[in-house]
């Protein structure tokens, strides 16, 4: 992981904080402000937006980084570049960045997989005014993740030739 500022990113880099801080706006929070936005660069260069829905029951809310994976998914569009991920805190601890939780870690990971070619996600994590900005991907924030085997096709389910 490395810190970084706004300055010393790139344009692209750029454009992709300010589209997830833009997400982070259509997010749904019943009992708070609390929420995160995020933006999912493919590599195809279309960008894929998600903010946070929280419900009463946490296990039912979704996340930003997963919304905007999901969308993606549902594009049938499978070759991730970067993913932006932006927290909002109420006003209050401005200057913390929101990493992804456990479950958005397992989903990333899995998703290296889905272009048929294992490659890292770049991440960038930041504060909502950028003056916090962390650059990772997500093989260093979720190092040993479970690999299924499962999105290959078992043998005995190739055509007979």
């Amino acid at each position: 992981m490395k810190e970084t500022t706004y300055k010393q990113l790139t344009g692209s880099e750029k454009e992709l904080l300010e589209q997830a801080k833009l997400a982070g706006d259509n997010f749904f929070n019943k009992k708070g402000t609390r929420h995160v936005g995020a933006a999912l660069l493919c590599n195809d260069g279309k960008i894929y937006l998600g903010s946070s829905i929280r419900r009463t029951n946490v296990s039912n809310s979704t996340c930003a980084e997963r919304m905007a994976l999901d969308k993606a998914i549902f594009d049938k569009n499978y070759d991730y570049e970067m993913i932006a991920v932006i927290g909002f805190f109420d006003g209050k601890m401005e200057n913390e960045i929101i990493s992804p939780c456990g479950l958005c870690r397992q989903i990333l990971s899995e998703a290296e997989n889905y272009s048929g070619e294992r490659r890292k996600i770049k991440l960038l994590l930041a504060n909502e005014d950028f003056s916090k900005i962390i650059k990772t991907d997500s093989q260093e924030i979720f190092p040993i993740s479970y690999q299924a085997k499962s999105y290959e096709k078992p043998n005995n389910l190739q055509p007979n030739h």
